[in-house]
């Protein structure tokens, strides 16, 4: 270990160097394994290079002492009595006293030996740099600080395990070295360890319960394992032995010490996790097993719901009743997005012989059904569960679903029901939204959000309040509000998901990406309505930047995630998206229902612009492309007679009209960036730069062009930098960029323009990033279309 000497160290043997007569007192403290005898022996080198004579344990004896020697001494603390009372009368000869100390040890010859000059050093365990810095200098090899970190935990920092754990990187093998020492010990110093590994280190009852033994005994067993090099500084016992401990305790001998932990700490009512998980671990069963796992599973239902639920499994299977742990289960399986088991649990209770079970059963699944897509059936079981909160959740389902609510009842009838408070708020939020101001909505959804997320009863409802909250915000074109509200909900993956849309709308694709790529590694099964919105995202991406092909591969999954999912208020969204898409595949008489259903639901709210905008938008571009005029003139007359209370609306309305415009051949630039100006203010980006790009695509007025190409330029849609001006003229092309632009506009693929150039595909995806980069697009048939112009002109 001489390679992770600290500064302090390293400083002392300097001294020593230059000035070997210098006195020198000094106590180095560490529990075993953390350098202590290492440190010692690197001083005594530095001693005897120097030409001072060094006194040990070995030459602690009686006789003439060289007057200039260093004396050196490992443990101290372990002196006999008749080594200590030598040393305390040679100790004034010698100005050069270096000792080391174990924490927990105590000795009169040590405690003599030390005065006010004394310096006293504590030995720390490694940190990850720490390790980093000892293997590239000890072993000559580099570590990731992903793996320093992993080596650092598993070994609780203990220099001696480190050190081992490098040298011997198979876990088996180095696991099968600490077994064989774990032989050495005495029973009681391995049941100890068995009992610390569970969490019990610091409970001296405790740990005299499972040792078997009088409290008065256990501190001699703590010292025996302290004194083997296997506990980390604190007493705790390192992932490292706790892993040996286990494949070498005999089964029967674990069970019994930790069944006996656990029934002390049930009925003293203490916290029972680490015993449990190692109880469930083992496959353990009993009565007393039994509620130590349902215990277990309360303590860490809202930090760790998976572990919470793999517990509750355990403790039915194990013989508890499933109706008692059906509702803290299923609690424990909604906030692990284990759908399908709190569906499978709220069923049981709805089949029990108990009134109270089966409200209980139906509270659980209809609030699990309405998380899932399905409003109607939720909002059935909802009321049939006879809760006040519950009733006003089913009350906003009906809203989402297209009934009107007259009026939001009052405040809960239980003084201080958190759940009955936070329902009332978001159908009071909801219903505001259809029929009143969106401020005043996202105000009182905010503050239901709030209140959810400091009561902890988010689970309890149909849908997150921020994911509410944040639908809403989305339909204002309150994009910051939205993505605040989903940020401090946390990473469900709903909330994820509305975060890639809400970067995907305002244009910000690569972060609308990240978002869609979490989700994906996450590989867990979603509900419906989450793979809604996950497929209608990749949908949306694929269409903003992807070529057709792209769009095509993912049109599959979208079509039938919305054939699964019934229409609401709140999968508007995605139905908007798949309608554009679908008219651009010549798919539109697939999803034509859908869009009758959707129009028919807010027809029946009064078309509330918030709820209206992004259809009749998403309207209006499926009929665009479709080349059905009335249609999109219709959808254009619904935007512009929206009230004007945002600037949402109006912006559509502007830039439809321009849309329309450019498709009859009439282009004014400066009404077309007008047009574009609005939707960015508006946070839109992409539209803004897409509306801007097809006008100078069709452009033949060359002035024209050029001032539409530097007005898509200043609308980026990747980054939400600050966007800049773009060129006054077309930009130049290199050569290469000429040769490939020329073969990209009459079709070619990347793989024939590179066979024709004789470079790489790869070269040309290179290339084509700089032109899009250049123009300020990000679709290939745009960027044929700008380049066959430029190209044309330039001759």
């Amino acid at each position: 270990m001489d390679e992770l000497l600290s500064s302090q160290v390293r400083e002392l043997l300097a001294e020593i160097d230059a000035r070997p007569a210098d006195p020198l007192r000094l106590v180095l403290t560490g529990a075993h394994g953390h350098g202590k005898s290492t440190i010692l022996a690197v001083i005594s080198r530095h001693y005897r290079a120097a030409g001072v004579p060094v006194i040990g344990r070995d030459e602690l004896v009686p006789g003439p002492w060289a007057a200039e020697a260093a004396v050196l001494l490992d443990d101290a603390d372990t002196l006999t009595a008749e080594a200590g009372s030598l040393l305390l009368e040679r100790a004034r000869e010698t100005t050069r006293l270096v000792l080391t100390h174990t924490p927990g040890t105590s000795g009169s010859a040590f405690t003599r030996l030390t005065t006010e000059q004394t310096r006293h050093w504590r030995l720390a365990p490694w940190s990850s740099a720490d390790v980093a810095r000892f293997a590239g200098g000890a072993l000559g090899r580099a570590l990731a600080p992903e793996r320093a970190a992993a080596v650092q935990r598993a070994t609780g920092g203990v220099p001696r395990l480190i050190t081992r754990c490098l040298r011997v990187p198979v876990v088996d093998e180095l696991v099968e070295q600490l077994r064989a020492e774990l032989d050495g010990l005495s029973e009681p110093g391995l049941t100890y360890l068995v009992a610390a590994a569970a969490g019990g280190e610091n409970d001296v009852e405790l740990l005299a319960v499972a040792l078997d033994r009088p409290r008065e005994d256990v501190s001699a067993v703590v010292e025996q394992v302290r004194a083997a090099g296997l506990l980390a500084a604190d007493g705790s016992v390192p992932p490292l032995v706790a892993r040996a401990v286990r494949d070498h305790a005999a089964a029967d001998r674990r069970l019994t010490v930790l069944v006996r932990m656990l029934e002390v700490q049930l009925t003293a009512g203490q916290p029972v996790l680490p015993v449990a998980r190692e109880l469930l671990r083992l496959g353990a069963a009993g009565a007393i097993v039994r509620a130590g796992l349902e215990a277990a599973a309360a303590e860490v239902v809202t930090a760790d719901p998976g572990l919470a639920a793999e517990l509750y499994a355990a403790a039915a299977r194990g013989g508890s009743p499933r109706t008692r742990l059906a509702e803290g289960w299923a609690r424990a399986a909604v906030l692990a997005g284990q759908y399908d088991t709190a569906l499978q649990l709220g069923d049981e209770l709805l089949s029990a012989a108990e009134p109270a079970a089966r409200h209980r059963g139906a509270l659980v699944a209809g609030t699990v059904i309405a998380r899932r897509g399905d409003l109607a059936r939720g909002a059935e079981l909802l009321r049939l569960s006879a809760d006040p909160g519950a009733t006003r959740l089913a009350d906003l389902a009906a809203i989402a679903l297209g009934e009107t609510i007259d009026e939001v009842p009052g405040g809960a009838t239980e003084p201080g029901r958190a759940y009955t408070h936070v329902a009332t708020q978001l159908l009071a939020g909801i219903r505001e939204s259809v029929s009143g101001s969106p401020e005043a909505a996202l105000a009182i959804l905010l503050g239901a959000a709030d209140s959810a997320e400091a009561a902890g009863i988010g689970h309890l409802l149909p849908d997150s309040p921020a994911v509410l909250t944040a639908l809403v915000a989305v339909h204002a074109a309150e994009f910051d509000l939205a993505r605040g509200a989903l940020e401090r909900a946390g990473e469900a993956d709903r909330h994820t998901l509305l975060l890639g849309w809400t970067a995907m709308l305002q244009g910000d694709l690569v972060v609308a990406e990240s978002h869609r790529a979490a989700v994906r590694r996450r590989d867990v099964r979603l509900a419906p309505r989450d793979e809604l919105f996950l497929h209608t995202l990749e949908l949306s991406l694929a269409r903003r930047g992807d070529t057709p092909e792209v769009l095509r591969e993912r049109w599959g999954a979208a079509y039938e995630a919305v054939m699964r999912q019934p229409v609401d208020l709140f999968t508007l969204l995605p139905l908007g998206e798949v309608l554009v898409a679908a008219a651009r595949l010549e798919e539109g008489h697939r999803v034509a229902a859908h869009r009758n259903q959707a129009l028919a639901l807010l027809d029946r709210h009064g078309s509330p612009p918030l709820w209206s905008v992004w259809v009749q938008w998403a309207a209006f571009h499926a009929a665009v492309i479709t080349g059905e005029r009335d249609s999109a003139s219709r959808a254009l007359r619904s935007l512009g007679e929206a009230p004007g209370y945002g600037p949402l609306a109006p912006a559509f309305a502007a830039a439809g009209a321009q849309w329309l415009a450019v498709l009859d051949g009439t282009i004014e630039a400066a009404a077309v960036l007008s047009a574009a100006e609005r939707l960015h203010r508006t946070g839109l980006r992409w539209d803004a730069a897409r509306l801007s790009g097809q006008a100078a695509i069709r452009a033949t007025d060359r002035t024209a062009m050029v001032a539409l190409l530097r007005g898509a330029k200043q609308f980026p849609v990747t980054v939400p930098a600050t966007a800049r001006p773009g060129p006054a003229e077309p930009p130049a092309l290199t050569p290469r960029e000429r040769d490939i632009g020329h073969l990209l506009v009459v079709g070619h693929t990347y793989r024939e323009i590179g066979e024709r150039l004789h470079i790489s595909s790869k070269t040309v995806e290179h290339h084509m990033a700089r032109l899009r980069g250049k123009l300020g697009v990000s679709d290939r048939r745009t960027l044929a279309t700008l380049l066959g112009g430029i190209l044309d002109d330039a001759g």
